[in-house]
């Protein structure tokens, strides 16, 4: 190519650049400023990237077989993350046009601002979202009229054309590669990872690296969000924030970068009335410091729910401009305690770093418990393991109808595999009174076995455990070193009383101990796991939902006993606990999405909730084996099982 006579000369390169002023107010500048409240963060682009090139009809999630795509974006399935190369753009220099800088507030520099645009466009087009970030670099520049011809090594080429549309000091820069359009001539292998660069592009246009800030405002704004018809059906507005959430958890090689790398999330002026359609985000990015849900529609703290506790290390949190300030105005308080670490709340101080300092000191518990993790509210934990066990080798017949009622379960299984312990001089096994009724599900397979394995209710619960030999627990003050106890708090439990669709909050406690048999003749001592969920209601206030008890032979304790037991020291009852998660359900799968799950399986085959579970249960969660499954155990099931006629 060959300059015009009258066009300025080349921009200088090096330190001679790099001395002149760069940058007057080029911070990108895409997207509406969030007004009338403290900022979380530096607001990144959230503006149109126009592409020359016209997308495919109906968008490249309009077809029914395309929408597939969004979902195998969100799947388990490892999906790689490296950059395409510039998607096919392999080797030498590509050449790109940029225009519309020539009117910028930089124009007034002795180059014209070639300069500080140069200096912004390799900065901001090294910005990735992952663990391998790039330094892109500008080979050759020259100014033609008013373009800037520049020349790039091929997989910079992306970097660059992604800040299409992008503001520069006051103006839009466009930016196209010569002898093509600004999209990537080479096609994408599939339309699964065309999707992934094109959720991936969304993120980095939408992330500042420098204030560690991910804008998730205004998505159904976005144009390219537009022009791919994200928001067109509730079916793939639905799969869009799951799927790319899916897409940055693949960016990053290890979760700590990951939490490194985003520390602030904006999700205001969605239009969001709850947190289904977002919840992924407490998964993806759980240790996040400064939320922003400002200008939505939650119009109760109900619909908030499900993040309660999320964010074990949320500091400012913002909820200006939703209809919940007029609706309880004394929402503050309950929110302050949701967050333990919560400083500031709609921008006002709600925590002092020394109420922190104060919340998180060691504080001995009322009775040994033997573990790390334990978190309670009121003493309802501590007070519910001491009564249960006392309850159990006493008077079962008295405790059953005080925590359980017609919705509660219980089951115990066998495992007769457990080691022993070498020290241990009674004789093991005898298992013979109890795998009648054992529910270890290796053993169980088929679902009517494992379902008439399973009590509910307190008179189906209370002749199960009539059933059971007397025992007799360790004392929990005199006998500590036998013993260890987990709790934690837990979202999303069944709310008895139905008022709550959402659930309410409980407890998860997890107990590890021994207990000595009290058989006629014959003694034993047996070692055992018991893991509650509890929620409120109830005689006592508070109900058992599902006990499940493993006995096994005796084991010992010195798996969980500390090494130098007489110098240990408790510890504290509100010390940092990991995210709370679903009991029973696997990594990744929300309550709310179970429920969801259960409900369509039900409304398929006719089964109740309970039995729709169980299917779930036996394959691991998987929607299409659960309708297997169900097909293949249909004629054996009881009448009971179906709430209405199967299909």
């Amino acid at each position: 190519m060959v300059a015009r006579q009258n066009a300025p000369r080349a921009a200088p390169r090096g330190p001679a650049a790099s001395r002149r002023k760069a940058d007057r107010d080029g911070d990108l500048a895409m997207g509406l400023p969030i007004k009338g409240r403290a900022a979380v963060g530096k607001a990144p682009p959230t503006g149109p990237r126009k592409d020359n090139g016209r997308p495919a009809r109906g968008g490249i999630l309009g077809a029914n077989a395309q929408r597939e795509i969004l979902r195998q974006a969100s799947g388990t399935r490892e999906v790689t993350m490296k950059e395409e190369r510039a998607n096919g753009l392999r080797g030498g220099l590509v050449e790109l046009k940029v225009t519309g800088w020539n009117k910028s507030k930089a124009s007034s520099d002795a180059d014209g601002g070639v300069a500080s645009l140069i200096k912004w466009l390799e900065k901001k087009s090294s910005i990735r979202l992952g663990s391998r970030a790039r330094n892109v670099k500008i080979r050759k520049s020259i100014v033609d009229g008013t373009d800037l011809i520049v020349k790039v090594a091929a997989e910079d080429a992306v970097g660059i054309l992604r800040m299409n549309g992008f503001g520069w000091a006051g103006v839009n820069v466009a930016i196209q590669r010569l002898g093509g359009p600004v999209q990537e001539p080479t096609k994408v292998s599939s339309e699964a990872e065309k999707t992934k660069a094109m959720l991936r592009g969304v993120l980095e246009r939408r992330y500042d690296l420098d204030s560690r800030f991910l804008n998730l405002s205004q998505l159904a704004q976005d144009e390219e969000l537009k022009n791919q018809h994200i928001f067109d059906s509730k079916s793939t507005a639905s799969k869009f924030f799951p799927a790319m959430m899916r897409v940055l958890e693949l960016s990053f090689d290890k979760p700590e970068e990951r939490d490194a790398a985003i520390t602030s999330v904006s999700l205001a002026n969605n239009d969001l009335a709850d947190l289904t359609a977002v919840t992924t985000l407490s998964q993806t990015l759980p240790k996040i410091q400064n939320l922003d849900l400002s200008n939505n529609k939650f119009a109760k703290l109900e619909n908030l729910h499900s993040w309660r506790r999320r964010f074990g290390q949320l500091q400012h949190l913002i909820l200006t401009g939703n209809p919940l300030e007029q609706n309880e105005p004394n929402f503050h308080t309950e929110v302050v305690n949701w967050y333990p670490k919560l400083r500031q709340l709609n921008g006002v101080q709600v925590r002092t770093e020394e109420d922190i300092a104060k919340k998180n000191s060691t504080v001995d518990l009322p009775f040994p418990i033997r573990s790390p993790h334990f978190q309670d509210e009121g003493g309802i934990a501590e007070q519910f393991v001491r009564m249960f066990f006392a309850g159990f080798d006493n008077d079962r017949a008295g405790l059953v109808p005080h925590y359980y009622d017609e919705q509660s379960e219980f089951s115990y299984s066998v495992n007769t595999q457990a080691p022993r312990d070498p020290n241990e001089k009674t004789a093991g096994g005898e298992w013979e009174g109890y795998l009648k009724n054992s529910r270890n599900l290796k053993k169980i397979t088929q679902l009517p076995a494992r379902q008439a394995r399973k009590y509910r209710g307190t008179k189906a619960v209370a002749e199960i455990m009539a059933m059971l030999p007397t025992t007799k627990h360790p004392d929990l003050a005199a006998e500590a070193r036998k013993w260890m106890v987990e709790a934690k708090i837990v979202p999303g439990v069944p709310d008895a009383t139905g008022a709550s669709p959402a659930g309410v909050d409980g407890f998860l406690i997890t107990v590890h101990g021994e207990f000595d048999e009290l058989k006629a003749g014959q003694p034993k001592r047996r070692s055992f796991d018991r893991t509650f969920v509890l929620g409120p209601g109830g005689i006592a206030g508070v109900r058992i939902v599902s006990d499940m008890l493993t006995l096994r032979t005796y084991g010992g304790s010195q798996a969980f006993e500390p090494e130098n037991f007489d110098n240990w020291t408790e510890p504290t009852a509100n010390a940092p606990l990991p995210e709370p998660a679903a009991p029973g359900l696997p990594a990744g799968l929300s309550i709310q999405q179970a429920e969801q799950m259960i409900a369509q399986l039900a409304q398929q085959t006719g089964l109740t909730a309970g039995y729709a579970k169980d299917c779930f249960d036996q394959v691991g969660w998987n929607y299409d084996g659960a309708v297997e499954a169900f097909g293949r155990v249909r004629a054996q099931l009881p009448a009971n099982a179906f709430a209405t006629p199967a299909a």
